[in-house]
């Protein structure tokens, strides 16, 4: 599989999960932006695909994903 899919999918994994926990967990409305921020990040990493950095892989944009998903979920949590 392309790291292209990969990182799209978990973009599209985190953006269900945020919708599914803000709204059924905490039951909070969360803005637009925030909501597709891992959408964003998969943007990010699309145009930065032909930076030579090696930081610049998709399991380091994954993990970014995931990373921010979760502060987001933490910040409106607590």
């Amino acid at each position: 599989m392309r790291d292209e899919v990969k990182v799209s999918i978990v973009a599209a994994i985190c953006t269900f999960g945020l919708a599914v926990i803000f709204k059924n967990v905490l039951q909070e409305e969360l803005n637009f932006i925030t909501m597709i921020s891992p959408v964003i990040l998969f943007l990010v990493y699309t145009w930065s695909r032909d930076v030579k950095s090696k930081f610049n892989t998709a399991n380091v944009w994954m993990g970014a994903i995931v990373i921010v998903t979760i502060a987001i979920i933490a910040v409106y949590a607590f």
